[in-house]
């Protein structure tokens, strides 16, 4: 049966990203090696390994935050439609924020086996900072710097933001000023994991070399399929170097679809990493997802995803309807703060955040020992909806309708 979100015909799963996926990425990988142990080999001293391992926490916990940061977002935009409309735009939407969830596991799971430890939701101290952010604001980890995200309802603006957010590497350039301050920035959330693989390979090899591994965390601290509640695809475990590929690969895969082949110069047409539809794919990276709603219509099974081809990255099949006026029109990024408190608006959103501070605690408990605890989930996210939509048939005293503000409450 083919859904909404798939292109008619479609039969098979094939993989967004192959097996071999990191040929860059490896070669890459033998440099930092390279220049790494030359600092450790003058240092002559494990210190260095271990500010490097450390680093690469920090970096996983961010990239935990960054999977994260959009879920609120494109939350907003699916609960704003008006309900029986917009099947197929609200069936995207839905499949993104499913693998979306999915991915944060993944990167919890990939943290617990460098033997960190995930936080998701609160934080150990107040210098830690804020797992959820403070909309409207720029992706964690100083991805694509000068995008900024809101929380808005479900319309053409919001959506190109969305296929902003999954933009394939090679798209934008990173700020001159940052460039110039020294700071580490990324062009795409590609390239911030293309930059995580490299650190992890180049890490576990010095470790090989001394007959040890980076990989030592607590294998029962992994969350494994049968745990996980949503769809999405499959969680991947990860207990090596081959697992961490996989995860990544399969993260970037789902959202972009490509490690920048889109934007290679010069175009290829012959180059088969450009046809990325047709019968043999079973659905497409949340970018091509997303230009689907934009233009409201399928990807062809001919079209090309480079912007230099005949079609210009653009889809060009089967058109399906989209009603950019269904919607509940909320304010964008609303607050606590923007009601009287005690007031009804802010007690119902209070309790938003309420139910969906406690979910994150949830997930925040069961990947950190206690992989079980997921399940426990299930009512809360069906809470958390029915909360968002009443919200947002609230109308304020500007003529706009309230919404959830994703904000961290502690219980």
């Amino acid at each position: 049966m083919t859904t909404p979100f798939k292109q008619p015909n479609d039969s098979k799963r094939q993989k967004l990203i192959p097996d071999n996926a990191f040929p860059e990425l490896q070669a890459k990988a033998v440099m930092a090696v390279n220049s790494i142990e030359s600092e450790v080999v003058a240092a002559d001293d494990d210190t260095i390994f271990d500010a490097k391992l450390a680093e690469l926490k920090r970096m996983l916990q961010t990239a935990l935050e960054l999977e994260h940061s959009t879920i609120p977002p494109y939350l907003c935009a699916l609960y704003s439609i008006k309900p029986g409309t917009n099947l197929t735009a609200t069936e995207i939407i839905k499949s993104v924020v499913l693998e979306e969830m999915l991915h944060m596991i993944m990167v919890a799971n990939l943290i617990n086996a460098v033997n960190g430890k995930p936080c998701i939701g609160a934080k150990e101290t107040d210098n830690d900072g804020n797992f959820i952010p403070d909309y409207p604001t720029p992706l964690p980890g100083n991805v694509d710097p000068k995008l900024n995200v809101s929380l808005a309802c479900f319309s053409k603006e919001s959506i190109r933001t969305f296929w902003k957010i999954e933009h394939p590497e090679g798209g934008f350039a990173i700020p001159e000023e940052l460039l110039q301050k020294g700071e580490k920035s990324y062009p795409s959330i590609g390239a911030f994991y293309e930059a995580l693989v490299k650190d992890i390979t180049a890490l576990e090899t010095m470790a090989s070399q001394k007959g040890k591994t980076i990989f030592t965390g607590d294998p029962a601290r992994q969350v494994p399929s049968e745990h996980y509640y949503g769809a999405g695809g499959k969680i991947i475990t990860v207990f090596n170097l081959e697992d961490a590929k996989n995860v990544i690969g399969e993260i970037v895969g789902q959202g972009e679809g490509t490690l920048g082949s889109i934007f290679s110069e010069p175009f290829n047409p012959g180059d088969e990493r450009y046809l990325m539809f047709g019968p043999t794919v079973e659905e497409y990276a949340h970018y091509f997802r997303f230009k689907e709603v934009h233009y409201e219509r399928y990807y062809a099974p001919t079209d090309s995803a480079h912007r230099d081809s005949p079609n210009h990255g653009l889809p060009t099949g089967k058109k399906f309807e989209v009603d950019w006026e269904a919607v509940c029109k909320m304010k964008p990024n609303p607050k606590m703060s923007d009601y009287p408190k005690g007031s009804p608006l802010y007690e119902k959103t209070y309790d938003f955040n309420k139910t969906y501070s406690a979910l994150l605690d949830n997930i925040n408990e069961a990947c950190n020992g206690r992989p079980a605890a997921l399940r426990d989930g299930i009512m809360l996210m069906y809470d958390l909806k029915y909360k968002a939509i009443e919200l947002m048939n609230i109308p304020r005293e500007d003529g706009l309708m309230a919404g959830p503000s994703f904000e961290y409450v502690k219980s």
